[in-house]
This record gives structure tokens, sequence and C-alpha cells, in this order.
């Protein structure tokens, strides 16, 4: 029997990629390319979205980190059955390629705008497993699903838990302040200090802060070498710290309009505490990312 090894085949070149893992991949950037020019009119408009709307400026790297997961994850593919489709595979595939048009059809025909946005992501998964099989679509699939950070949230989503928010932030702040001995008292959304009335706009309500930051744990949590767990922890906790890093933006504006000039306050300390609210999430993750490391050590193998 002529056993032929991956160095010496013919069918492998340098990088560990087959001829026939090269035409499956190659299809699927084909196919993918053409759903996003199908898709023009809609990526104009997430486009729009990003460029007018501060709480999805974000989506502009949203793009960007999926391609950086795709590289992170080249791996995967060396050895993989990639282009060498099942029956299971094929079916699988057109299932999600007519899911996702008929989410498009719906979204464009239905209030719903965003939806239209959101069936690219099948389109896409279905492309993958369809030209490429399973092994590419767990290859693919976390940097096709990481997309869904780009898309706006439903106007009715997004209301419900801006409100919500707000009002948590209002309730938080409060209880903050009185802690650190400052008088106040809140009504709805309005914090009432000794002398003068902070309002906690819908702008404050940190649902920019919560979807961008999320975004951004999750891209982390993909790249991180630690167990599933600790990035499944690290993930749940990104609402948490999003929450705590907004309520200090409100703690410190307001301690500025109680101890010194309101519209210094106003010019200074508002939109400083905003701009220091991502690199104090980052500060948290990080050093729960050190906790985690430091309580929970993994055990490395004995050697016999």
């Amino acid at each position: 029997m002529n056993l032929r090894t991956s160095s010496g085949s013919s069918d492998f070149n340098e990088g560990g990629l087959s001829s026939t893992q090269r035409s499956a991949l190659t299809w699927t950037a084909v196919f993918s390319l053409l759903a996003v020019l199908i898709n023009y009119s809609t990526i104009v408009w997430l486009v729009g979205i990003w460029n007018s709307n501060p709480d999805y400026s974000h989506g502009f790297f949203v793009p960007l980190i999926s391609a950086y997961l795709l590289y992170h994850r080249r791996d995967l593919l060396n050895g993989a059955d990639v282009g060498r489709n099942s029956l299971g595979a094929t079916i699988t595939g057109i299932v999600l390629i007519v899911l996702a048009l008929m989410m498009k059809l719906f979204g464009i025909y239905s209030p719903i705008i965003t939806l239209e946005a959101f069936s690219l992501i099948p389109m896409l998964l279905g492309i993958v497993v369809l030209c490429a099989g399973f092994k590419a679509l767990y290859w693919a699939a976390p940097a096709i699903l990481f997309l869904v950070f780009m898309i706006p949230l439903p106007r009715m989503v997004s209301s419900m838990m801006s409100g919500q928010l707000q009002n948590l932030a209002t309730i938080c702040a409060t209880y903050a302040l009185q802690t650190l001995g400052v008088p106040a008292i809140s009504n709805g959304n309005i914090i009432t200090l000794s002398d003068q009335v902070v309002g906690v706009a819908e702008a404050c309500s940190g649902i920019r802060m919560l979807y961008s930051f999320f975004a951004l744990s999750v891209g982390l949590c993909l790249v991180i070498d630690r167990p599933i767990w600790e990035r499944i922890v690290l993930c749940l906790s990104a609402g948490v710290i999003a929450v705590l890093a907004n309520l200090f933006r409100i703690v410190v504006t307001a301690l500025a309009y109680e101890y010194g000039d309101p519209e210094f306050a106003e010019k200074l300390f508002h939109d400083f505490a905003g701009w220091m609210m991502m690199p104090l999430a980052m500060i948290l993750l990080w050093l729960e990312l050190q906790f985690l490391s430091r309580v929970f050590i993994e055990e490395s193998p004995r050697t016999a």
C-alpha cells in the first residue's frame, strides 16, 4: 500500500491547505461577496447609522474584528475536512439561505427594518456550510455571528432597554451619592442635590456603553486562551461592568455640580467622565481576568 504524508502529497501546498480546501474557500469568499453586494442598500443604511448615531459608532470596527477572528482561528482549517460536503451540510446550508431570504423579504415589507440587516448573518452562515462544510462553519461561525454587534437594536427593544437603564442609573447614582455623604434624592430621572438638580438624560442611560463594551468583551473572549467557563463569566459580567462605568460617570458629574461650578462641571466633568467610561470598564475587565487567573489555577498535566 502506497501511503503519502501531507508533506509529500501534491494535493497540499506549503500553507497546509489542499486544492479542494482552497477551491471551497474561494467559492465561499465569492458567494459571500455576492451576498454583500445583494445587500448593498442595507450596508449603506448601516454605515449611515454608524456615522449618525453615537450609540452604534462602534459598528465601523465590528467587521474588522470579525476579519481578525477569521485570521486568528485559521489553524482550524489545517487538516480539516473542508470542501467535502455531506448531505447534512448541504441541507443545512440551503435551509439557512432560505431563512435569510425570508427574513430579508419580511424586513422589506415590515416596519422592523433591522430584520433585513440581520438576514445577512444566516445568509453568510449558509454560504459557508454549503460551499465548505461543517468544519469550515466551525471555523467561521464565531466571526460571522460577531457581526450581530454592527446591527442596531430594534427601536422598540432599544427604547425599552434605554428606559430601564436610565431608571437603574438614577437610583444607583442616588444611593452612591448618599453613601458618600451628599444629600441626594431621586425623583424619576432627576437627582436633586442640596442646591443643584442633575438630570439623567436618555443619552446617559449607558446603552451605548453597554452595547459597545459587550461587543468588545465578546471579541476578547473569543481570542483569549482561557477555559470556556471563564470566558462565559467575562461575557456575563460585561453588562455589570458597563453599568458600573456609567454609574461612575453620573456620580462624578453630580459631585462636580455639588462642590464645583455647574457650568464647569457640565463642560469638563460630564464629557471627561464620558470619555473615561471605556478605559475604566477595560481596567475592571482586566482586573476580573487577573482575579480569575489567580484564584482558579489550571493544573498542568503531570508527567510520569
